[in-house]
């Protein structure tokens, strides 16, 4: 019987580490050519890669979801993590989107408290924040140039590293030195941007502000963004709108005019 060629050796030491992650599935030919060392039989020493895989893809998750790792604890975010990894096994060569589908997954995982979902989803939202392009904002000098004529018509082009989450959870409410606080359910809509120096913020829209951010992205003229206040008076609506604006702008959230 010949013996495997490197390719197909190298293509059964993958499934076996990464097939079921944590746990080894080995086949007996890459048994048979695992040499045994003075300590360990074959199986022993192809479970020191099994589980430096997992626990390397384990704490690549617990990077981008600090959080959430710490409110679950090391022993529960790893059962978790191991779950995951069944299902959305790793299958690119960087691990940059290996938690792509994990706020989807804890939503839908059995046995976690409910608002954890959306503390995952708000975690994957700033290191995509962070890890989006760079651009130059627009500055208020800018504005104080457009014609007011031609207000209503304008639109905006956004920060890319942007994003604009409706949650269930206030889950913001976890950024402080207590991962333990009690919430309640409420709706809640929150801004994450990269700001200066590369750091990632987040904070609560109300529910007019969330509205006209959300039409600015989508890229509708300034006119129908102000109409998020259009339960205002007109002139307290335009007030608050143009201040919106003025603020989006010292926040580089806006970096040209379209």
């Amino acid at each position: 019987m010949s013996s495997p060629s490197l390719h197909d050796l190298q293509g059964r030491f993958w499934r076996a580490i990464a097939a079921n992650p944590g746990t080894l599935a080995a086949s007996d030919a890459l048994l048979a050519v695992a040499t045994p060392s003075a300590n360990l039989d074959s199986a022993a020493r192809l479970q020191v890669y099994v589980d430096a895989y997992f626990w390397r893809l384990r704490e690549v998750l617990a990077e981008d979801f600090p959080r959430l790792a710490s409110v679950l604890g090391d022993e529960r975010f790893a059962e978790l993590a191991r779950a995951y990894l069944q299902a959305h096994p790793s299958a690119q060569p960087s691990v940059r989107h290996l938690g792509d589908a994990f706020p989807d997954f804890v939503a839908r995982a059995g046995g976690l408290p409910p608002h954890l979902g959306d503390l995952a989803r708000l975690e994957r939202a700033r290191t995509d924040v962070f890890d989006a392009p760079d651009d130059v904002p627009l500055t208020i000098a800018h504005l104080r140039a457009v014609d007011p004529a031609a207000w209503p018509a304008l639109r905006f082009a956004p920060l890319r590293a942007l994003a604009v989450l409706r949650l269930d959870w206030p889950v913001h409410e976890l950024w402080g030195d207590d991962d333990a606080v009690p919430l309640a359910p409420a709706s809640t809509t929150l801004r994450v941007w990269r700001g200066v120096a590369h750091r990632v913020f987040h904070a609560v829209l109300e529910p007019r502000a969330a509205l006209a951010l959300e039409r600015l992205i989508a890229g509708e003229p300034f006119g129908t963004v102000c109409g998020a206040f259009d339960d205002l008076p007109p002139e307290e609506g335009a007030r608050q709108a143009t201040g919106l604006l003025a603020r989006w702008v010292e926040d580089g959230l806006v970096i040209r005019l379209v």
